[in-house]
Formats: C-alpha cells, sequence, structure tokens
C-alpha cells in the first residue's frame, strides 16, 4: 500500500500548519491559513494535531473563519476523545465561549465535559477554578469585586 505523501507548498495547508508550529504567523497570516485551513478541510479533519492548529489559528483571526476553528475543536473532542489534545480544545472552547461571544452558559458547558470527560487531567482543577469563577458571575458578585478593584 502506498501512502500518500503530504507536500508543503506555499499553498497548502500543510505550509500553514508549519508556520503554526514556527509562532510566525501575523495578523494577516492567521487569516490566509484559515482559509487554506476551510479550503482542505478534508485533510484538517484526519488528525487531532490539524484540528487543534486549524481550531486555534480560525479562532484567532478577525474575519469569516472563527466559527471554523470552534468546529475543528468540537470535532477534535468528539472524534478524538482519547487524544491528549482533547482537554485543551475543551477548555479553549470555554475560554472562547465566554470571552468573544459573551456566551458564559455555553462555555459552562464545556467546562462541564471537559471535568466529566476526564477527570485527571491535569486541566481539570483549571476548569474547576473557571466554572467557579463563572457561577459567581452568573450571580452578580463578580460585578461587585471589579468595582470594588476599580476604587482601590
Amino acid at each position: 500500500m502506498v501512502e500518500e505523501k503530504e507536500v508543503a507548498s506555499l499553498d497548502s495547508a500543510i505550509h500553514y500548519l508549519n508556520l503554526v508550529d514556527q509562532s510566525i504567523l501575523s495578523p494577516k497570516g492567521y487569516t490566509r491559513a484559515a482559509m487554506h485551513f476551510v479550503a482542505q478541510d478534508s485533510l484538517i479533519k484526519t488528525k487531532a494535531e490539524y484540528l487543534m492548529k486549524a481550531g486555534l489559528t480560525c479562532m484567532n483571526q478577525e474575519g469569516e473563519y472563527r466559527l471554523y476553528g470552534v468546529n475543528y475543536l468540537i470535532l477534535l473532542s468528539n472524534k478524538f476523545p482519547q487524544d491528549e489534545s482533547a482537554p485543551q480544545a475543551l477548555l479553549q472552547l470555554a475560554l472562547f465561549f465566554d470571552n468573544v461571544l459573551g456566551d458564559s452558559e455555553r462555555a459552562m458547558e464545556f467546562l462541564r465535559a471537559l471535568i466529566q470527560r476526564y477527570p485527571d487531567s491535569v486541566l481539570r482543577e483549571d476548569a474547576e477554578g473557571l466554572l467557579n469563577l463563572m457561577s459567581v458571575s452568573e450571580t452578580g458578585e463578580i460585578e461587585q469585586v471589579r468595582q470594588w478593584l476599580k476604587t482601590k
């Protein structure tokens, strides 16, 4: 059986995945990378590593590809639940929904999923802490703390 070789050309998702590894993308580079990831969607969906990189890249650009990033991380957590990056994907989804979309209820769902699915994860403690903070925020107590800090 001959395995298809992945070639990194300047017009390929593999090229941009390599740039993500090197942490050298500019803001325009994130958008260009996202465009290539979406165009080569069938490749991106083959590996958890690709989904994580493409998901975070798409979510970190200001444009039409942001929700593709959300979909990539959700797919990672469902298709590759045993991968070491699955808990991180759930945490990133929670942060994105809370901080970018302002949807703390959905963010808390992702945190609860992380805690339930990955009780032994090193991220569990972070997820529990964030969940507690968000719960306090929902009751308005966090806003009182913010006001207090501003006056000090």
